[in-house]
């Protein structure tokens, strides 16, 4: 069985057949790798081109909450796949699982549920399984704990055949038919790849050269001795994680004196509407794809407080902890607020730290010296070195890989098949695609692109908040490709 011809332009992959490793693409359009791609300590590819080795369709590396959601949508497919993870287990920012975290966005965003609600991966049928489901209807409030998640998470890795965890890919080398991944054990062969090897802790570079056991990120908060109420902490970072600490710090210690920096001019909640919700609709996603890169970043700049506020309810409870502490007279002097200031510098002062802050407004600068540092100042996307590597010919826009509407990297010379990334076009596709909200549509979208037919079917909602169709035809033939999201859940393949 012959493989179908490949848009190696656009990454569209061909629909998954049963072949041998056996070179069926042209040789002039994708030469021979030992002369074109293999680096020259490469380990020579003759081996495989000589053997009959069965390439997988897709291979993902990085198994998070991402592309733990493309693994469960695609079991029911023909697609054969195999995930990557270099850790020996699931993990999900681990140091900020704290007792009182919520999740931010409804559970029924979970790896499955929006596109294949009959999917046995659901988080309905995870409460079903454990005796839950009923005491969760129950509750007063539909969302549910970090922690319950986490473990949700675990349950579906539990279940899936496909993962590989302790295998670390140190590179992806491309050859004629696909992609050989090289990992700390063995060596894989596939038609795709999917990245989704998830963030790391964005540090301001003031702080780089001090991280230490009482300099560090929020997502080491866990991992580090807690603060003790002898301490004078400083919290740097206005969102849901640094409240989280905060709120953390406040129900260990009465005694814990505590100042919280913030380049926001306040602690603003999270914008969670139903209008504003609907800015996480397949159909917004392909308009917002669909427009100008300087409007796009206008959009997400905009919008950045549906994604990145504090939980209504969290700013509730730390208000009324500091009310009740200036009622019995523990709050006095130990709890700071600094809005509308940031971090110009960090040095070491006897046996802690001076922090020089400038005022956002005024640019006056002023210091205060701390005991412990704890940055939660956000994340940004994580780039490997194989990743820098493979993107080296892909086509950017200021500055950025540019991606389809089917989240392949569109590439500027001819590829042997499409390379996809999870959680790296917040610009591209809008802040939907560093969140939980979109998870599972974006991977139906992966998997239909991989079959070259819509395997998963659009029951798109109508929106509430209608817009002018747009008058370019080339936007409404994007649009056009959003309405096909969501399993055809009967009599479907």
């Amino acid at each position: 069985m012959s493989r179908q011809t490949t848009a190696a332009a656009t990454g569209q992959a061909a629909a998954p057949s049963q072949v041998t490793q056996t070179s069926l693409i042209n040789e002039a359009t994708y030469p021979d790798p030992d002369r074109f791609y293999a680096s020259a300590n490469d380990k020579n590819l003759h081996e495989f081109k000589e053997a009959s080795v069965e390439i997988l369709d897709i291979i993902g590396i990085g198994i998070g909450p991402f592309n733990l959601s493309l693994a469960a949508l695609i079991e029911p497919t023909p697609l054969r796949a195999l995930f990557l993870e270099k850790r020996d287990g699931l993990v999900w920012h681990p140091g900020l699982a704290l007792p009182n975290s919520r999740l931010q966005v409804s559970p029924l965003k979970d790896c499955v549920t929006l596109v294949d609600p009959t999917s046995p991966y659901s988080f309905l049928n995870y409460l079903a399984l454990h005796g839950r489901i009923y005491s969760f209807v129950n509750k007063r409030n539909a969302s549910t704990s970090r922690q319950e998640f986490i473990e949700y998470y675990r349950w579906v890795a539990g279940r899936l055949k496909t993962l590989r965890f302790s295998e670390d890919a140190k590179d992806v080398i491309p050859f004629r038919d696909g992609y050989r991944i090289n990992t700390n054990t063995t060596t894989y062969l596939a038609r795709a790849v999917v990245v989704g090897v998830g963030v790391e802790p964005r540090i301001p570079a003031c702080a780089r050269s001090y991280l230490c056991g009482t300099v560090y990120h929020a997502a080491d908060y866990l991992e580090r001795p807690l603060p003790h109420a002898a301490e004078h902490v400083l919290v740097v970072g206005g969102g849901q994680s640094g409240a989280e600490i905060i709120e953390d710090i406040l129900t260990r210690s009465v005694s814990t004196q505590i100042t919280w920096a913030t380049s926001r001019s306040n602690f603003f909640a999270i914008d969670d509407n139903s209008f504003v919700n609907e800015a996480y609709t397949p159909e917004y996603s392909h308009r917002f794809h669909a427009l100008p890169l300087q409007r796009r970043r206008d959009l997400v700049e905009g919008e950045m407080l549906t994604s990145d506020g504090i939980s209504v309810d969290l700013c509730n409870r730390l208000y009324e902890m500091l009310y009740e502490r200036t009622v019995d007279g523990t709050l006095a002097d130990r709890f700071r607020v600094l809005p509308s200031v940031v971090v110009k510098d960090i040095t070491s002062h006897k046996q802690g730290w001076r922090v020089d802050l400038d005022e956002v407004a005024t640019q006056r600068n002023t210091c205060i010296l701390v005991d412990r540092i704890v940055l939660a100042t956000g994340f940004q996307p994580r780039t490997p070195p194989f990743l820098e590597a493979l993107l080296e010919g892909a086509c950017m826009e200021d500055g950025l890989p540019v991606l389809g509407v089917d989240y392949a990297v569109r590439f500027g010379r001819p590829m042997p098949g499409p390379i996809y990334l999870q959680n790296q076009s917040r610009v591209q596709h809008g802040l939907q695609s560093a969140n939980l909200s979109l998870v599972a549509y974006r991977n139906s979208q992966i998997i239909n692109s991989l079959l070259g037919r819509p395997f998963y079917l659009n029951t798109s909602d109508r929106q509430m908040i209608q817009v002018y169709a747009p008058s370019d035809a080339s936007e409404r033939d994007a649009g056009g490709v959003a309405m096909r999201s969501t399993r055809q859940v009967s009599g479907g393949t």
